[in-house]
């Protein structure tokens, strides 16, 4: 063996002792000393595709997706792309809003492997955010049929029926939400209630989601069959239970953080439509199903101006899964505020409430976030305002169980309560949607929105 060839050996054997090392690493998580152990085998040996896919898997965890993609795309060209490879690059591009760009790579892994059911699976997320929702759930069947037990997949087949409108079916489906990993099924002594009259007996319902599925979904208790000696108790996130103290067919509610009260049988609030076979989910209940306190404390200063008093709300909580397209952020609201015959009022509660002055638009913009305890608190400033404009959050639930005037600016794939298409929702009469017409864009949402404000304040006498 020549000098060279000798160097070429040693080069590519700590090349693979390197990528070795990384692998071990990402999978004990330790993804900081993962990165740079890749590095430094791909420094060493520059064909290792393998090294890439696992940085572009890690760059995707990370949300890096541009990174990401770049990453795919190299493993790819080196030549030989798997099926679960040209999947990785699909599930990026979605990821990045490019969902042209990965419904064409996640049928090439269809095409490459008929029988995986993950390509199948990814190839139906792709094509519904796109907004092709049969064709998606044909691919979700497809995938089901080699694998029944595919719990993701059984799961976004779910929201992609409640999506289409298809409730009855969706909700039973919805059930498969118990199996995912990342959801854990509270413990009670009680046995499960079955949907079935309650009798004598008190059920406990209790909360799983987030306040905007509480809000959207407390309108189902009044529907529990009961009889006189029954009683319904609600145990929820403590910053809901003033609101919720009304609430037609709930005896009791009880702040999550409490000790669970004793019950006969028990349920999740998100479970009731299937329990009690409600095929519209609940949309024909009557709104409003929540009010505002009439004596509430808090009063909206007189504006001698008499402008349109208008709520805003521009970001939702940044742990949901799709905030980075659910929220617009303030940026482009800034866009509205020169209307002259409108007064603006910031709701935005957390961190992002600090956008305002970032912007330099304090001047511009009333602060009522910081006054806002618990949802009683919004739902009093909710009465007092003539609009919310705000993008998915549990604040435009709230206007919309208020039967309060709501306009909900959605993304391009959006949640399945919103439905596939139209201004309208069955959930609130009082609001309308404005909807991105392509993947990302906002500047069209909010130019809809300036017109449509424009002319509504103009309507407005002084």
């Amino acid at each position: 063996m020549s000098q060279d060839e000798s160097s070429v050996s040693s080069r590519e054997r700590e090349a693979a002792r390197l990528f070795g090392l990384a692998a071990e690493l990402h999978r004990q998580g330790r993804l900081d000393e993962a990165v740079p152990a890749y590095v430094q085998a791909l420094a060493l040996g520059p064909d290792l595709a393998d090294a890439y896919n696992n940085l572009g898997v890690i760059m995707r965890s990370q949300r890096k997706f541009g990174a990401a993609i770049a990453c795919y795309r190299r493993a790819i060209a080196l030549g030989n792309p798997t099926s679960g490879l040209l999947s990785n690059l699909g599930n990026a591009l979605r990821d990045a809003g490019r969902l042209e760009e990965a419904i064409v790579e996640h049928q090439k892994a269809v095409n490459m492997r008929q029988d995986s059911a993950p390509a199948l699976y990814n190839l139906g997320l792709a094509l519904r955010d796109f907004g092709q929702h049969e064709t998606a759930v044909a691919c979700f069947d497809r995938a089901l049929s080699l694998r029944g037990e595919y719990v993701d997949c059984r799961w976004d087949r779910a929201l992609t029926l409640l999506q289409m409108g298809r409730l009855e079916e969706g909700f039973a489906e919805y059930e498969w939400r118990w199996k995912l990993p990342e959801v854990t099924r509270r413990s009670f002594e009680a046995p499960a209630w079955d949907g079935g009259d309650l009798g004598d007996r008190t059920l406990l319902l209790w909360h799983e989601q987030g306040f905007g599925d509480m809000i959207q979904f407390v309108r189902c208790i009044r529907s529990i069959p009961r009889g006189p000696d029954s009683a319904v108790i609600l145990f929820c996130q403590p910053e809901l239970v003033r609101l919720f103290a009304d609430v037609a067919g709930l005896d009791r509610v009880v702040p999550g953080n409490a000790a669970p009260p004793p019950c006969d049988v028990q349920a999740p609030l998100l479970s009731l439509p299937w329990l009690l076979g409600m095929r519209d989910g609940g949309t024909s209940a009557a709104v409003p199903y929540l009010s505002a306190a009439e004596d509430h404390p808090f009063r909206l200063p007189e504006d001698p101006a008499g402008r349109l008093r208008v709520g805003l709300v521009w970001a939702g909580k940044p742990t949901h899964k799709n905030d980075r397209n659910r929220s617009s952020g303030f940026t482009p609201f800034v866009n509205l505020l020169d209307l002259p015959r409108v007064a603006f009022f910031s709701l935005q509660k957390g961190p992002r409430a600090a956008d305002v002055a970032e912007s330099a638009s304090v001047a511009l913009v009333t602060d009522l976030a910081s006054g806002i305890g618990d949802f009683a608190d919004t739902a009093a400033i909710l009465a007092q305002l003539d609009l919310l404009i705000g993008v998915d959050t549990a604040v435009v639930h709230l206007a919309g169980a208020l039967n309060r005037p709501v306009w909900t600016l959605l993304p391009f794939s959006c949640d399945w309560r919103w439905g596939v298409a139209g201004e309208t929702t069955p959930w609130y009469p009082s609001m309308r949607l404005f909807r991105q017409p392509r993947p990302g864009d906002w500047a069209s949402v909010f130019r809809d929105l300036r017109a449509e404000l424009a002319a509504l304040a103009e309507g407005v006498a002084p």
